[in-house]
């Protein structure tokens, strides 16, 4: 029950809150918003018929949240510190119902934070501040292994996005794509495994 009226929530703030409380200047298309509402409804539906846990609201919360920064960074190609700090107080806040040690969520929030951090000094800044600051965001909820698992799927996802707009004459080889939505998703993939343990 707690997991549908969260979906509900997240599914009204879609269409309700202004981009600007998310930390975005542009409106969100309502095409985006319709994917959100839909991924939002469906993987609420989905987990409350195939996981057993009570505590399915917690992974509906970072359902909603991330879906938020995919269509902020979709559309400005930023990821807002509040939603990051959004992040990782939601798992500060709901870790009494999850099943990682302190100690291992928070080496997984460096190790990938860091990581990402060097590839961003070494493109000069084309690995945007928002993704160095989500990763860690990713690691402190899931946890090792499937903090690194998330996001190298994520990362792999991207890539092979960005070779189809190439071969399809869609984009250049120099061009850049926002990494966000591809890390969300490989978050949320990562959130599925984490429900197995």
């Amino acid at each position: 029950m707690a997991a549908a009226i969260m979906a509900m929530g997240w599914s009204a703030a879609f269409w309700l809150v202004p981009v600007q409380w998310w930390g975005g200047t542009k409106s969100i298309a309502r095409s985006l918003r319709w994917v959100a509402t839909f991924f939002v409804a469906l993987g609420t539906i989905g987990l409350q018929v195939w996981v057993s846990s009570p505590d399915v609201w917690v992974t509906v919360g970072y359902l909603g949240l991330w879906l938020v920064i995919a269509m902020v960074d979709a559309t400005e190609r930023i990821i807002p510190n509040r939603l990051v700090l959004g992040s990782a107080l939601w798992t500060v806040t709901t870790y009494p119902w999850t099943h990682f040690l302190p100690v291992s969520a928070a080496a997984s929030a460096l190790g990938l934070g860091l990581t990402f951090l060097l590839v961003h000094v070494l493109t000069r800044g084309g690995l945007g501040m928002g993704d160095v600051k989500y990763s860690a965001a990713i690691g402190l909820a899931l946890g090792w292994p499937q903090g690194l698992l998330a996001a190298v799927a994520g990362i792999w996802a991207g890539g092979l996005y960005a070779l189809i707009l190439v071969l399809a004459h869609k984009a250049k080889r120099h061009d850049s794509i926002p990494l966000g939505p591809f890390l969300v998703l490989g978050g949320l993939l990562g959130l599925l495994g984490t429900l197995g343990h």
